[in-house]
């Protein structure tokens, strides 16, 4: 028996297969790894276009999205780090703690999440030196290629050119097609779905134009202008930050405001390295104005903040999700924020998944805390003690998620001042 490629440990096309199935919440969360690159580089503009083509079944004509592309004005890649950019838990940021990505998993995975091909353009100086290279399934399943094919350098093509709002003179563009796996199917439900999820993803980098992210419809037939742009606006679920994607009359103003004088904390938690790092949690309260009327939960403004309950992890400066273990089903639940800040060098103590898609021990302890506590005469420092002796990384996370429940407690006591009578 002959030792050659036949007898791979894992053949390549298996584990493909495998991959896809990776854990995006939807398009939007598989795009959020783009754009995470992206703000990585440096990039101050990114642009989420989207094309739409024309197709004929007989005589019915119907639309549907053909190409998904996430550009960006960041430093751009030379033709070696483009490569290992594709290659799965390969990359050149792989455990760095200073900033978002260090997984080394987020171009390749979230692209074949949604597509079975993903073509990438990156330039240091000029578009029309790019380094390009692909990633094609079909050719991966027919065994006719197992590794990344050698950059070569080709122009930015002009298709994409024209449908952005600038292309820099460095910079990436990540093109998406043949979508198979792409929620939604047309290019406007995709981009109205982005909007209040990359809003509020991204809403430290928006606020104050650090980063614009503009999302563009185009017809890829024409070969014209965007059809529809706009940009993605701050999606604060504080409800401090303003202007916002907030309706009238709370996008020029806060609709929230800080609960109580104490409305930080401040908490140090021990990192996998041995050192101490800083864990900062944020309360808010709706203003009675907007919380009161009997109708509040039915505005406009209202139903905005239904779509925003939840505690919201932030990892530097970039939210992972709105955790919801400590949500109950009582509608007032809207007019309450909580935000989580912590650093990467804690992503073992809060469990992040490599996709940046949750916080698995945070979720876990949020959902066990009280029946912990209840059982004997233990406390917090009880817990934390075991959890420790247990050798369990979350063990940091149960006064942070004591002082939540506790807060909570004492909101919700107000907001039971005010009418259950809302809608949902």
């Amino acid at each position: 028996m002959s030792d050659n490629s036949d007898f791979d440990l894992v053949p390549t096309r298996l584990a493909i297969a495998a991959m896809r199935d990776n854990g995006y919440k939807n398009t939007t969360y598989a795009i959020a790894e783009l754009i995470d690159n992206a703000v990585q580089a440096g990039a101050q503009h990114v642009e989420l276009l989207a094309g739409e083509k024309q197709l004929a079944v007989g005589e019915r004509r119907y639309s549907r999205v053909w190409e998904l592309g996430v550009l960006d004005d960041g430093c751009g890649m030379d033709a070696e780090t483009l490569r290992m950019a594709l290659q799965f838990g390969n990359g050149t940021r792989l455990d760095d703690r200073s900033g978002i990505g260090r997984f080394g998993m987020g171009l390749p995975s979230a692209s074949i999440s949604q597509a079975r091909r993903v073509d990438v353009w990156s330039w240091t100086d000029s578009p029309n030196r790019a380094n390009y290279t692909f990633v094609d399934l079909d050719e991966i399943e027919e065994g006719q290629r197992s590794t990344v094919p050698v950059p070569v350098v080709v122009p930015v093509p002009q298709s994409w050119r024209d449908v952005a709002e600038s292309v820099g003179s460095s910079g990436t563009l990540v093109v998406w097609s043949k979508l198979d796996r792409v929620l939604w199917k047309r290019a406007s439900a995709i981009i109205d779905r982005a909007e209040d999820i990359i809003g509020r993803l991204y809403r430290r980098f928006l606020y104050g134009n650090r980063v614009t992210i503009r999302l563009a419809e185009f017809d890829t037939d024409s070969g014209s202008k965007a059809t529809k742009a706009r940009h993605a606006r701050v999606n604060d679920p504080l409800y401090l930050m303003t202007p916002s994607s907030t309706p009238a009359p709370y996008d020029y103003e806060p609709m929230f405001v800080p609960e109580g004088d104490y409305w930080e904390i401040e908490r140090k938690i021990e990192g996998a390295d041995g050192r101490m790092y800083v864990v900062t949690t944020r309360f808010t309260v709706a203003k009675t104005e907007a919380r009161e009327p009997l109708n509040a939960g039915a505005t406009h403004y209202g139903k905005h903040a239904k779509r925003n309950v939840g505690v919201s992890l932030v990892r530097a400066g970039r939210e992972l999700q709105l955790e919801q273990s400590l949500v109950t089903s009582d509608p007032r639940e809207r007019w309450w924020g909580v935000e989580v800040d912590f650093p990467p060098a804690l992503d073992e103590v809060f469990g992040v998944t490599n996709n940046k898609q949750s916080a698995r021990n945070f979720s876990e302890v949020a959902g066990s805390i009280d029946n912990l506590l209840n059982k004997g005469s233990r406390n917090t420092a009880d817990i934390k003690y075991e959890m420790y002796e247990n050798g369990d990384s979350a063990a940091g996370l149960v006064e942070v998620i004591h002082d939540i429940q506790r807060r909570l407690r004492a909101i919700r006591m107000v907001l039971q001042m005010q009418p259950r009578r809302q809608r949902r």
